[in-house]
């Protein structure tokens, strides 16, 4: 379980370039998963305490040389793949809990007003699954052929009720509400909500910003993964926002 967010628009150039690397890493997971399932040795739960992780090499009894560099080929090429991949940002339920916290403190986002109800489909007249096959033709092509011009005008209309409730702003303030990050309904996070978090992050990280940041999360890598979220923040300025899943 975690937040999976992506900005609205995707740029061509990062897209080739996250395909290119997609297909470096389903060459080397192909190039490993070729050697016997013996080399990747047997898993030790007491070697992996003591280490701290895992996925370490040495927390696997009878791990071989050759599967080891097929395993770190695997990894590097993940990492590749993730470095130009700039439009999508990730975090689990307990990550996402810290950085609304260290987000609210330092004033990037707010505690607002409730959200307006979500629509119903059956006051439009229409059903979830007239909805559903709207959205998804291909997997719905029976339901989608039997929809009709004047039930395409209400799903329209139902759609663009809900997407005004998934990126409600709230009250008048600046920065990230913080409803939009506390369940993966797909909201919308607006460019102009980004600009202000990332202005008043840039604002508070000479001040406090940094000190607190770094004594919420911890670590010098969690602060680079920070760093990484402010990057994300004002790209979705420029790319339409971006959608919490």
């Amino acid at each position: 379980m975690g937040y999976d967010m992506s900005w609205r628009r995707v740029d061509d150039s990062e897209q080739e370039a996250v395909a290119e690397a997609r297909n470096a890493w389903n060459a080397a997971v192909t190039a490993r998963d070729t050697l016997p399932r013996e080399e990747a040795g047997k898993f030790n739960p007491a070697k992996a305490d003591e280490i701290g992780d895992r996925e370490a090499h040495d927390a696997y009894d009878g791990r071989t040389a050759r599967y080891r560099e097929a395993q770190d080929a695997v990894m590097a090429a993940s990492e590749a793949m993730g470095a130009v991949r700039k439009s999508y940002f990730r975090l689990n339920i307990w990550g996402m809990a810290r950085y609304r916290e260290v987000m609210h403190q330092i004033g990037m986002a707010f505690q607002d007003d409730p959200y307006p109800a979500w629509p119903k489909a059956e006051d439009y007249g229409i059903t979830h699954e007239q909805v559903w096959a709207a959205e998804n033709p291909k997997e719905h092509p029976a339901e989608f052929a039997a929809i009709t011009p004047e039930i395409m005008d209400q799903v329209l209309a139902y759609q663009a009720e809900q997407d005004r409730v998934l990126s409600w702003h709230g009250k008048e303030m600046p920065g990230l509400p913080l409803h939009k990050f506390g369940s993966n309904d797909g909201w919308l996070v607006l460019p102009v909500e980004c600009e202000a978090a990332v202005r008043i992050w840039r604002k508070q990280k000479g001040l406090r910003g940094e000190v607190l940041v770094r004594d919420k999360l911890g670590s010098d890598d969690a602060f680079a993964y920070w760093l990484e979220w402010i990057e994300f923040l004002q790209g979705a300025v420029t790319h339409d926002g971006f959608e919490v899943w």
